[in-house]
């Protein structure tokens, strides 16, 4: 091989290597990265401003996109989330914004809606959302473990089934678009 093509092998070498332990350590904290159960959020009534700051802070380790007042108020209109009493959210409004902000990453509104919907005939908002975050967490903590990828007891309700892929999706996608991001091209001077 000419010197200059083993310099460049040497060099895109050492950018792999240097992208793996950058994958390596993402990954690490990726999985220490916990969604708050329904008993850590605020135990009062919050406004539109507060609910938007409340939800980016538990979001913003996990995802890079930001809630918004049009965001919501689009999800209002359109009965993905409950109308707030006299333009004060609760509980309930911070564990809808949570879910549909993570879901939205792979799935459409109305499937989100469908699944809220479904998710709370059966138990409160917040069991529901505890069960949600509980899988959540757990997925993301197991996320090297070999056993986790195609684990499905089919003798489990459904629901449960469609929550496990939907969360999976989820980490997954977020893996992938990590990875994608380290494999662009570093401009060397």
């Amino acid at each position: 091989l000419s010197l200059r093509r083993q310099r460049q092998m040497c060099i895109r070498d050492r950018l792999i290597s240097m992208q793996s332990q950058e994958f390596e350590k993402w990954l690490g904290d990726f999985q220490q990265l916990r969604l708050p159960l329904w008993s850590e959020f605020p135990d009062l009534d919050l406004y539109m401003d507060q609910v938007i700051s409340e939800v980016n802070k538990r979001l913003s380790p996990l995802l890079d996109v930001k809630i918004t007042k049009t965001m919501i108020n689009s999800y209002v209109k359109m009965a993905i989330i409950e109308r707030p009493e006299k333009k004060r959210y609760n509980r309930d409004h911070l564990a809808e914004l949570i879910v549909v902000s993570i879901m939205k990453l792979v799935f459409p509104l109305d499937v989100i809606k469908q699944g809220i919907s479904q998710s709370l005939a059966n138990d409160t908002a917040g069991k529901a959302y505890d069960q949600f975050v509980r899988l959540f967490n757990a997925e993301i903590a197991n996320i090297n473990a070999q056993s986790t990828v195609n684990e499905f007891n089919l003798n489990e309700e459904p629901l449960n089934i469609v929550q496990k892929v939907a969360v999976k999706s989820v980490i997954y996608k977020l893996i992938g678009t990590k990875l994608v991001t380290l494999e662009e091209p570093i401009s060397i001077l």
